[in-house]
This record gives structure tokens, C-alpha cells and sequence, in this order.
């Protein structure tokens, strides 16, 4: 009689070495999740890599067509400065969020302008001078056009007023010749700007730039080569 209890016995305790502990479950699905983390994180690595090939692949096409066509759009065709409007609706999807909000610092070149005036960097003529925008730390910024000994400085103030519009307030104009100023004033007037592009990019060289892509209405396209 005392056989049977002891069999129970032995046969509950041969379950309990063949059964798993609780802490197995746990181990388990912690491994699950961090698997699925890691393909999570993976896969959103991958995305980007591709979205930052294909942010590459955009921009390259409008500088090429860029350097095509010139720094005046005044002085290019009907249909270059379509083109270029057309391949920078291509790049805009691809920009960094919340472009007006990137903060920016020392010197930026204009590579395109389809501004009537001045600001192009289109003087008189077929003159055409060297348009670079210098950013100090702040809201403070100069746009600057240079033909030969002669500048041209409009210093302005930013304020930026949504993620992708920034205001802009004219305060002073310097002329200057072989570096000694010339004339010197204060000026009013001013706009929005919208910022519709801006993000780091690798050019075919493996040089490193950032871009900007802004309305005022007119299209600008500006530069600032980052090594």
C-alpha cells in the first residue's frame, strides 16, 4: 500500500525537474522584444540611409543644373529657371524638419537667385558679383555682394515665426571700396522668407554642405561647405 504514494511521489518530482521555471518564460520573452527592437531599429537605420542616398541623389541633380545655368536667374531662360523650380520641388519632401528652426552660423554662398534685383548679385549689365550671406551668433546677419574692390553689405535682423517661415527686417547698408567704407545708412523694409529646404548633403566628391531652399517669393538656392 505504501508502494503507490511513493510512485506519486517519485512521478511529481520527475515533473517538476522536467518542467520549466517561471523565470524561463520572462527570459524568453525578453529576448523576443529585444529581437524585435533591434529589427525595429534596423530597419528605421536602413530608412534613413536611403532617405539620406536619395536627399543626395535630388540635390546633386538641381546643383548640377545649378552650376548649368548661373547665379542670375534673371539672366537665364523661361525653361532653365522652370527646371530648376521643378527639381527643387523634388528636393523639398527630403528636407530636415522644422527647417526655419535650424540654427546657423558663419558664411553661406548663393548659388542661384531668381530675384530681379540686386540681391541675385547681379549689379549692372552682365556684371554679376560674389552673394554670400555671414550669420553671427544671434538674429543678426549680413548679406554681402563683391565685384572686384567694391561691396555692398545689408545688414539684417532674423526672427523666425514658424518651423518653416522666418521674418525678415532690414536695418543697415554699407558700401565700401578697397575695404574703407564709403557710404553708410540706415535702411527700413523687410519680408518673410520661406525656408523650404535645409539639410546636410555628400556631393559626388565626398564633400560635406549644407543647403538651403528658400521662397521670398522668388527661389533661392545658398551653400555652406561643412569641411
Amino acid at each position: 500500500m505504501k508502494v503507490l504514494p511513493n510512485l506519486f511521489i517519485l512521478f511529481n518530482l520527475g515533473k517538476q525537474e522536467h518542467s520549466l521555471p517561471p523565470s524561463w518564460a520572462v527570459s524568453s520573452a525578453t529576448s523576443l522584444n529585444l529581437i524585435a527592437t533591434t529589427k525595429k531599429n534596423d530597419a528605421a537605420a536602413a530608412a534613413a540611409v536611403s532617405s539620406s542616398v536619395q536627399r543626395d541623389e535630388k540635390i546633386q541633380d538641381l546643383l548640377s543644373a545649378v552650376s548649368q545655368v548661373g547665379q542670375v536667374g534673371s539672366l537665364a531662360t523661361e525653361e532653365e529657371r522652370l527646371k530648376l523650380e521643378d527639381l527643387s520641388k523634388l528636393a523639398i519632401p527630403l528636407s530636415d524638419s522644422r527647417p526655419a528652426q535650424v540654427p546657423l552660423l558663419g558664411e553661406h554662398k548663393l548659388l542661384y537667385s531668381a530675384a530681379p534685383g540686386g540681391s541675385s548679385g547681379r549689379l549692372f549689365g552682365n556684371a554679376v558679383g560674389k552673394v554670400t550671406q555671414f550669420f553671427e551668433e544671434g538674429e543678426i546677419f549680413c548679406n554681402r555682394v563683391k565685384f572686384g574692390p567694391l561691396q555692398i553689405a545689408l545688414r539684417a535682423k532674423r526672427e523666425v515665426k514658424s518651423d518653416s517661415v522666418i521674418k525678415v527686417s532690414f536695418l543697415e547698408t554699407t558700401v565700401s571700396l578697397f575695404g574703407k567704407t564709403v557710404v553708410q545708412k540706415e535702411v527700413g523694409g523687410g519680408g518673410s522668407w520661406k525656408v523650404k529646404f535645409i539639410g546636410k548633403v555628400t556631393d559626388e566628391n565626398g564633400k560635406e554642405k549644407l543647403i538651403r531652399i528658400m521662397e521670398t517669393p522668388s527661389l533661392f538656392i545658398l551653400e555652406q561647405p561643412l569641411n
